[in-house]
């Protein structure tokens, strides 16, 4: 297994403990939905985390990419599935940096400072 099949297992499973804690009762959605902006975002977070194990991105460009992946912060679909628009928006800040915290301390074995 390669250091970025780690790091999406790992986010998955982070995701879906994310899911369960801090959304009750929109577990299945928030994990469904957490997986496909995963999905979607695997091409440039292949790229960017590869950048960021070779020391080419600093931690916050990393997180600034991450941020600004449209598919990792689209609420639209979090919406349609029942959550307020508040809500989406913290599920979308939770979804980013629990991939940005994923990624870190996989490919730098360090967490970012807050």
């Amino acid at each position: 297994m390669s250091q970025f099949d780690d790091f999406l297992a790992a986010a998955k499973a982070n995701l879906s403990v994310l899911g369960k804690d801090s959304f009750e009762g929109y577990s299945d959605q928030v994990k469904a939905l957490a997986q496909d902006a995963l999905d979607k975002a695997k091409a440039n977070l292949a790229l960017w985390t590869g950048l960021l194990a070779a020391g080419q991105l600093s931690q916050a460009e990393f997180r600034n990419l991450v941020q600004g992946e449209t598919d990792l912060t689209e609420i639209a679909g979090y919406t349609a599935a029942g959550v307020s628009q508040a809500e989406a928006q913290r599920l979308r800040d939770a979804v980013t940096l629990t991939v940005i915290n994923t990624a870190l301390d996989t490919f730098l074995n360090a967490k970012p400072a807050h």
